[in-house]
Protein backbone atom coordinates (compact mmCIF):
# COMPACT_ATOMS: atom_id res chain seq x y z
CA UNK A 1 0.00 0.00 0.00
CA UNK A 2 1.24 3.35 -0.95
CA UNK A 3 2.19 6.23 1.92
CA UNK A 4 0.18 9.39 1.61
CA UNK A 5 0.00 12.35 3.76
CA UNK A 6 -3.77 14.44 3.28
CA UNK A 7 -3.47 17.79 3.65
CA UNK A 8 -6.82 19.52 4.61
CA UNK A 9 -8.25 23.05 5.40
CA UNK A 10 -11.81 23.94 7.00
CA UNK A 11 -13.63 26.39 7.39
CA UNK A 12 -12.90 28.98 10.85
CA UNK A 13 -15.69 28.78 13.86
CA UNK A 14 -17.52 26.13 12.65
CA UNK A 15 -20.74 25.32 14.69
CA UNK A 16 -19.99 22.88 17.23
CA UNK A 17 -16.05 23.55 17.43
CA UNK A 18 -13.88 20.92 17.74
CA UNK A 19 -16.40 18.24 17.57
CA UNK A 20 -17.58 19.21 14.40
CA UNK A 21 -13.85 19.28 13.35
CA UNK A 22 -13.36 15.97 15.08
CA UNK A 23 -15.91 14.35 13.07
CA UNK A 24 -14.88 15.06 9.77
CA UNK A 25 -11.33 13.97 10.42
CA UNK A 26 -13.35 11.00 11.86
CA UNK A 27 -15.00 10.35 8.96
CA UNK A 28 -11.95 10.27 6.79
CA UNK A 29 -10.19 7.74 8.88
CA UNK A 30 -13.06 5.43 9.50
CA UNK A 31 -13.23 5.45 5.60
CA UNK A 32 -9.29 4.63 5.70
CA UNK A 33 -9.44 2.07 8.42
CA UNK A 34 -12.95 0.41 6.63
CA UNK A 35 -10.89 0.09 3.51
CA UNK A 36 -8.07 -1.94 5.40
CA UNK A 37 -5.61 1.30 5.24
CA UNK A 38 -3.90 2.13 8.28
CA UNK A 39 -3.49 5.89 9.74
CA UNK A 40 0.38 6.06 10.95
CA UNK A 41 0.02 10.25 12.09
CA UNK A 42 -2.67 12.97 12.56
CA UNK A 43 -1.85 15.98 13.57
CA UNK A 44 -3.71 19.24 14.08
CA UNK A 45 -2.74 22.91 13.64
CA UNK A 46 -5.29 25.03 15.05
CA UNK A 47 -6.78 27.90 13.58
CA UNK A 48 -4.23 29.92 11.49
CA UNK A 49 -4.32 32.85 9.27
CA UNK A 50 -4.37 31.92 5.49
CA UNK A 51 -1.41 33.02 3.24
CA UNK A 52 -4.37 34.46 0.87
CA UNK A 53 -8.57 34.42 1.30
CA UNK A 54 -10.22 31.39 0.13
CA UNK A 55 -13.32 32.88 -1.46
CA UNK A 56 -16.71 30.79 -2.03
CA UNK A 57 -19.90 32.01 -3.19
CA UNK A 58 -21.13 34.69 -0.45
CA UNK A 59 -18.36 33.79 2.02
CA UNK A 60 -14.23 35.05 2.29
CA UNK A 61 -11.95 33.47 4.43
CA UNK A 62 -8.84 34.24 5.99
CA UNK A 63 -8.25 31.80 8.99
CA UNK A 64 -8.89 28.27 8.70
CA UNK A 65 -8.60 25.64 10.57
CA UNK A 66 -5.73 22.79 9.68
CA UNK A 67 -5.09 19.02 9.97
CA UNK A 68 -3.43 16.93 8.77
CA UNK A 69 -3.68 12.25 8.44
CA UNK A 70 -0.40 10.28 7.03
CA UNK A 71 -1.76 6.88 6.40
CA UNK A 72 -1.07 3.97 3.42
CA UNK A 73 -3.63 2.81 2.01
CA UNK A 74 -5.31 1.57 -1.86
CA UNK A 75 -5.68 4.03 -4.44
CA UNK A 76 -9.10 3.04 -4.78
CA UNK A 77 -9.05 4.57 -0.92
CA UNK A 78 -8.54 7.87 -2.34
CA UNK A 79 -11.34 8.05 -4.11
CA UNK A 80 -13.69 7.79 -1.41
CA UNK A 81 -11.53 9.92 0.64
CA UNK A 82 -12.11 12.67 -1.73
CA UNK A 83 -15.71 12.40 -2.69
CA UNK A 84 -16.64 12.75 1.32
CA UNK A 85 -13.91 16.15 1.43
CA UNK A 86 -16.11 17.23 -0.99
CA UNK A 87 -19.37 16.80 0.07
CA UNK A 88 -18.90 18.28 3.31
CA UNK A 89 -19.45 21.95 3.46
CA UNK A 90 -16.90 22.67 6.52
CA UNK A 91 -13.96 21.61 4.02
CA UNK A 92 -12.34 24.23 1.97
CA UNK A 93 -9.35 23.00 0.63
CA UNK A 94 -7.34 19.85 0.75
CA UNK A 95 -4.47 17.89 -0.85
CA UNK A 96 -3.26 14.59 -0.58
CA UNK A 97 0.57 13.90 -1.81
CA UNK A 98 1.90 10.26 -2.26
CA UNK A 99 4.67 10.00 0.27
CA UNK A 100 7.80 7.67 -0.65
CA UNK A 101 8.92 5.07 1.06
CA UNK A 102 10.95 5.03 3.89
CA UNK A 103 14.99 3.96 2.57
CA UNK A 104 16.47 1.76 5.08
CA UNK A 105 19.33 3.57 7.06
CA UNK A 106 22.79 2.74 6.09
CA UNK A 107 24.61 0.09 9.24
CA UNK A 108 27.08 1.64 10.92
CA UNK A 109 29.74 -0.58 8.74
CA UNK A 110 28.77 0.98 5.89
CA UNK A 111 29.32 4.61 7.41
CA UNK A 112 32.65 3.77 8.88
CA UNK A 113 34.32 2.52 5.66
CA UNK A 114 32.82 5.55 3.81
CA UNK A 115 34.60 7.56 6.43
CA UNK A 116 37.32 5.63 6.15
CA UNK A 117 38.01 6.09 2.37
CA UNK A 118 37.45 9.56 3.01
CA UNK A 119 39.60 10.11 5.80
CA UNK A 120 42.65 8.03 5.55
CA UNK A 121 43.96 9.79 2.23
CA UNK A 122 42.52 13.24 3.84
CA UNK A 123 44.86 12.32 7.20
CA UNK A 124 48.06 11.07 5.06
CA UNK A 125 48.10 14.63 2.79
CA UNK A 126 47.79 16.40 5.73
CA UNK A 127 50.86 14.86 7.23
CA UNK A 128 52.91 15.06 3.83
CA UNK A 129 51.79 18.45 4.22
CA UNK A 130 52.96 18.82 7.68
CA UNK A 131 56.28 17.28 7.13
CA UNK A 132 57.20 18.96 4.05
CA UNK A 133 56.57 22.62 5.43
CA UNK A 134 58.85 21.13 8.46
CA UNK A 135 61.37 21.02 6.38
Amino acid sequence: MPLYELFAVAKPRLAGGQRALVEIMKAVGTQIQAANGVITDIKYYGERPLAYDIRQPGARYSEANMWQINFAASPKTLEEVHHTLRVDERMLRWLVVKRRPYDPLPSTVQVARAVEKVAVPLAKQEQLAAGGAAS
